[in-house]
């Protein structure tokens, strides 16, 4: 894949853009991303787990009618294997019920449940048994919501609970070919799910992305890419709302072109959006990082100015005025005028009644009648 470039010449040239190499790739998916759980829908994964435990639960209960345990403790295998899956059961259905997200520790905590269960079912089996193939089910459920060194550590869990027999004494070397291809089958279905759950991961944060971008975009001007009314309209909500809360002054400029309409007949539209353009990243210069700047529509802009009085507020509309005239002209090198009314917010009035007042203002201040 190129880029393209220009040498000093003007001559396009190409560029290769570099792409991540298989080892980078792989060092980020390994590394746990800080949006992982963010992207699960914790909820669900937690009522699948409930519902994947009670099946493992169903399973357990017929395995143990049909294969009793027979283990080192003798006649109390029955009693801790039914409290075993009785267990199963009562987790299962909690999860099932539960309405609020799992934070990821817990997430973590019900993957390496599953095995810890199993395990014992295995120890209390006392010999060969089934129980270690519904490690699949924790497993899938676990390489789709755990990343990747959780999910490396439930299923070096999983793999203790195949191997548990040689631990026990309970070996028998026929059993060497069977526990190899579940563990086989575990790991691979874990590398599976987990490369799908990643990619479906990967798309869901693209398209949140996305959202987020086109929301943004939403609330720009695209011509002069200052706020749009909408974004007017929730920011001054919002800064009303904190000047209640604080106390603090607010006040805001509402300001238009003077003749604007004449300059559009006479240079003409295309001219008339480059001194719209022009004035707005000049307006932007002049106020502080934290001010906002409006295109409040046409050639009205607003400008709202938190913690500060109406004596501050109309030196900056004097300097915003004043730095506009000396920067921006005509094509003919007049300078372009800009008028603006000034406001403050007063407890009780809806934010509304700010930009109506300065509204007024900037009417009283126009210079004769109001043109454009």
């Amino acid at each position: 894949m190129v880029d393209g470039l220009q040498d000093e010449g003007g001559v396009p040239t190409t560029r290769p853009v570099l792409q991540p190499s298989a080892r980078a790739r792989l060092r980020g998916a390994l590394r746990e991303a800080p949006d992982h759980y963010e992207l699960l829908d914790a909820r669900l994964v937690g009522r699948l787990a409930g519902f994947l435990f009670c099946c493992a639960g169903a399973i357990a209960a017929l395995l143990l009618a049909l294969d009793p345990p027979t283990g080192a403790v003798g006649g109390a295998g029955w009693p801790l294997a039914g409290a075993t899956v009785a267990l199963a059961f009562a987790f299962g259905g909690a999860m099932v019920v539960n309405r609020r997200a799992f934070p990821p520790v817990v997430l973590f905590g019900i993957a390496l449940s599953g095995p810890s269960m199993l395990g014992l079912l295995q120890w209390l089996s006392g010999r060969e048994s089934s129980y270690v193939q519904l490690l699949i089910l924790s497993v899938v459920w676990c390489a789709t919501v755990l990343p990747a060194r959780r999910l490396a550590a439930a299923v070096a869990a999983g793999t203790v609970v195949v191997f548990l027999p040689m631990a026990t004494g309970d070996w028998a070397g026929e059993m060497l070919p069977e526990r190899i291809a579940t563990l086989g089958i575990m790991w691979s279905l874990a590398v599976v799910c987990f490369v799908h759950a990643n990619r479906m991961r990967d798309v869901r944060r693209s398209l949140r992305a996305e959202a987020a971008e086109a929301d943004e975009l939403a609330r720009v001007d695209a011509l002069t890419g200052l706020g749009n009314r909408r974004a007017l309209d929730e920011e001054l909500v919002s800064r009303v709302a904190l000047a209640t809360r604080t106390g603090t002054p607010l006040c805001a400029l509402v300001g238009d072109l003077d003749g604007f309409k004449q300059i559009n007949d006479r240079f003409g539209h295309g001219v008339g959006d480059e001194i719209l353009t022009s004035v707005a990243w000049t307006m932007k210069d002049v106020v502080r990082a934290p001010d906002s700047c409006f295109r409040w529509g046409g050639d009205e802009f607003v400008v709202l100015l938190s913690d500060v009085g109406l004596a501050a507020a109309e030196e900056v509309a004097d300097r915003i005025t004043t730095t506009i005239a000396s920067r921006c002209s005509t094509p003919d090198a007049t300078p372009v005028s800009l008028t603006l009314g000034t406001a403050e917010h007063l407890p009780g009035q809806p934010p509304s009644r700010l930009l109506a007042i300065a509204d007024a203002a900037l009417l009283a201040a126009k210079p004769g009648s109001r043109i454009g």
